[in-house]
């Protein structure tokens, strides 16, 4: 695609003017194509500059939908979205922006069987997901690609930051990847997304910025690339850290094993139904129910069981009959995934149960069980 320069010179003056950017720059912008895994709080902010930068082609790839919840911090999106795909309302508000570009769109998520297919058009590859599975996932297919992948993370005031497979064209070398900083997932009860760990809207905005940032950098070719280094932010006493990440010699990880972890493998079967559970409680049939919310959430109503937050499951496992099926529960689910995931590290042998949708869904089809009858006696 060519520059109209005078329509383009009107929208992008501002950038135009400097000297790293000018027409020439702004022709690679038009050029370039980049895909952002994720439209939460990390993608909308990377959508939004990428689309007012006159980036020529964006693709999107996410599976959720818009809830009330998002809004404060995912600034794409209004209340007439909540209920739409997020790609959908990205898609539409992004051309509303500016409709000069091309935005391409994926209702999935990213599996080893269509990564590569996802990520083969596109130059760049940001990556604003919230969990450890996706950035491994995405980081082995960069490598397979050999394409940049702009990272960020956030935990409530703080966020992570860089560039990853970087290739320089001076030393003709690629800088460090994902695994080089994380070599290996953290347990799963110790890591948790915005819904379970809370956030501060401002946060991903500010992270997310920082990415688009560092996109824009590696298409003009301006500055120096995050690569090799890791920007830390804590804004409670807003205080940076770069810190170095140091590349290790490995094999480049083939295509069947793309995203592979020592993570114990979740099974759609490790699902429990509200269905299935109430005629547990109902019947009385022989199982443990553990409330991995904290303390207070429990206080505040619950389905009884024994409550042990999830910061703790591992600490208090002797607490957990492994002889018996154990169901864990939570707000939405998620907790109770990763519970049952770090028990499952200990305990290769016992009957685990997460309950789907957590006691949000198991209300809403069973409202008056709240603070149920169903109490576990040690």
């Amino acid at each position: 695609m060519q520059c109209n320069l005078k329509t383009d010179t009107s929208r992008y003056a501002r950038q135009i003017i400097l000297s790293e950017v000018g027409a020439q720059g702004q022709q690679r912008l038009k050029d370039s194509k980049v895909l952002v895994v994720g439209a939460g709080g990390l993608g909308c902010p990377v959508l939004l500059y990428l689309a007012g930068a006159g980036v020529g082609t964006i693709g999107i790839v996410d599976n959720d939908i818009v809830d009330g919840s998002n809004l404060h911090r995912q600034i794409l999106y209004a209340i007439a979205d909540v209920g739409d795909l997020k790609v959908v309302a990205a898609k539409r508000r992004i051309n509303q922006l500016n409709p000069d570009i091309v935005v391409h769109t994926v209702a999935t998520t990213l599996n080893p069987d269509n990564v590569l297919s996802l990520l083969a058009e596109y130059d760049i590859i940001v990556d604003a997901t919230d969990n450890f599975d996706a950035k491994y996932l995405i980081s082995d297919a960069c490598i397979e690609c050999e394409k940049p992948m702009v990272y960020a993370s956030i935990s409530q005031f703080e966020g992570q930051v860089s560039v990853f497979n970087y290739y320089n064209r001076h030393t003709q070398q690629r800088g460090p990847c994902f695994r080089d900083l994380f070599e290996t997932p953290p347990p799963p009860h110790l890591t948790q997304n915005c819904s379970e760990a809370g956030v501060l809207g401002v946060i991903p905005g500010l992270l997310g910025c920082f990415q688009a940032n560092e996109v824009l950098k590696l298409i003009l070719r301006a500055g120096e690339p995050l690569s090799g280094q890791l920007l830390s932010i804590d804004c409670l006493d807003n205080t940076f850290h770069l810190l170095n990440i140091n590349k290790k010699t490995r094999d480049r990880p083939p295509a069947r094993t793309l995203g592979a972890t020592t993570t114990p493998a979740w099974r759609d079967s490790d699902w429990l139904s509200p269905d299935t559970l109430h005629d547990w409680i109902a019947t009385q049939a022989p199982f443990q129910l553990v409330d991995v919310r904290d303390v207070s959430e429990h206080q505040q109503g619950s389905l009884g069981g024994r409550p042990i937050p999830l910061k703790d499951i591992i600490k208090r496992q002797e607490e957990l009959d492994t002889a018996r099926r154990i169901v864990f529960y939570c707000k939405s689910g998620i907790r109770s995934k990763a519970a049952l995931l770090a028990i499952r590290t200990v305990s290769q042998e016992a009957e685990l149960y997460s309950l789907e949708g957590g006691i949000e869904r198991y209300l809403e089809i069973y409202p008056n069980e709240r603070t149920s009858s169903f109490f576990e006696h040690p």
